[in-house]
């Protein structure tokens, strides 16, 4: 569970998992404050992390020397649909072989799986 908390400030927000806390804002030219990640922002780093952190479990687990991973995620729009971009760069000796085999592996993450299917989001104001 996350919750989200914005008071009278534009347009800075809280969210809390109850244990950890983030700050989320728009930028000063949309009105923010630019104290924190967008929410855009916010969804891009989600998938990014989830990325990076399922390919260093895949990574150690298989042995590999790799000591760094770095995920970029860009979003644009193709075909009138949002697209989120994937640059993967990996510090240490990498095969072609391992690149393709981390590509697929990259797709396989809980967010990427999420993102990648068509979800129902239910509103309901109390």
């Amino acid at each position: 569970m996350i919750q989200a908390t914005i008071n009278k400030q534009h347009y800075v927000c809280n969210a809390s998992n109850g244990k950890h806390n983030i700050v989320i804002d728009e930028p000063v030219d949309l009105g923010g404050a630019d104290s924190g990640l967008t929410p855009k922002e916010i969804l891009m780093s989600a998938l990014a992390s989830c990325v990076a952190i399922t390919l260093r479990m895949y990574i150690d687990r298989k042995g590999w020397t790799i000591e760094k991973i770095e995920v970029k995620v860009t979003m644009g729009v193709e075909n009138a649909e949002d697209v989120f971009f994937e640059e993967i760069t990996c510090t240490g000796s990498v095969t072609d072989d391992q690149k393709r085999r981390l590509e697929e592996i990259a797709s396989k993450c809980p967010v990427s799986k999420i993102l990648s299917k068509g979800n129902e989001v239910r509103t309901k104001v109390l």
